[in-house]
């Protein structure tokens, strides 16, 4: 069995407050990515992982596709196994929500390899105990995201964009860019009903005015090529340029095709990772 495991950015991301269990609550403008890994499982007298395409990404207990798994197993007692075979295409790290993404291809696809019958809301609620980005990863689409992940609103008129992706070197942990976030002033929030009607009629020149990672500052306290890559991307024809998530990836929008080949040729000399990608409608 083969399923694509979608890579997401975030259009907005407001922090909204703290929680005791040290998550946060978000209001968030989500939309999935072409970009994305294939995740193959076949049956197995346990849980096995391997891992392709990426030497940083764990083969172990410690990923969150073999934490999937192994979650369901139990939970239902599962007497078989499986192969999960991941082919890594999404950057670890970026704020892409690639190991969710991963996670969430394993519950969707192990609902049907083991037949357990699980409803949407069902896998949902079992994600959400794994990883606060896993509820959307099942959902995709282009949808509001609330709560720390789980309240999910889809949206219409999604926008299909041409994006140059940039990450520089290294992760940055999401606990820390949270921690440096509480510790700056705030920063204004994204107007996300504006930024939806933006998208919608095409005035992609108007994001700016609407779109905000209220993380992007604390981001960039930490590692100052966060705003490098937006220079980059600006300066070589994006419309508009934002990390995503908690970083440190950071996307640039184009309008023309050609423009963005052009980018991505020209940025992909200078930067380690460079992928050019689209918006996807569904």
């Amino acid at each position: 069995m083969q399923i694509k495991a979608r890579a997401k950015i975030n259009w907005a991301l407001n922090v909204l407050g703290s929680r005791t269990d040290g998550y946060h609550h978000l209001d968030m403008l989500n939309q999935r990515l072409t970009l994305a890994d294939d995740v193959f499982l076949s049956p197995a007298h346990a849980i096995e992982l391997e891992v392709r395409g990426n030497k940083d990404v764990p083969d172990n207990h410690s990923n969150l596709a073999w934490q999937a798994a192994s979650m369901l197993k139990r939970r239902f007692d599962v007497s078989e196994g499986v192969n999960i075979r991941l082919h890594k295409r999404i950057p670890p790290g970026a704020g892409l929500a690639g190991g969710s993404a991963d996670a969430a291809a394993v519950l969707l696809g192990l609902n049907r390899l083991w037949g357990l019958g699980l409803a949407l809301h069902e896998l949902r609620e079992f994600g959400k105990g794994l990883g606060a980005d896993i509820p959307y990863c099942l959902a995709g689409g282009f949808a509001r995201v609330g709560g720390i992940g789980e309240i999910i609103t889809p949206l219409t008129n999604a926008p299909e964009l041409r994006l140059v992706l940039i990450k520089p070197r290294g992760a940055l942990s999401t606990r820390i860019v949270f921690e440096c976030y509480n510790g700056l002033a705030t920063t204004e929030p994204a107007d996300i009903p504006g930024l939806n009607q933006a998208l919608s009629l095409g005035a992609y020149k108007e994001l700016y005015v609407y779109a905000r990672n209220q993380l992007q500052p604390a981001a960039v306290s930490l590692c100052p090529e966060v705003h490098e890559a937006i220079r980059d991307l600006q300066a070589n024809g994006a419309v508009f340029a934002q990390m995503t998530g908690s970083g440190s990836l950071v996307y640039g929008v184009f309008e023309d095709d050609g423009m963005a080949q052009m980018a991505y040729q020209k940025l992909s000399l200078c930067w380690h990772t460079c992928l050019l990608t689209r918006t996807a409608g569904a």
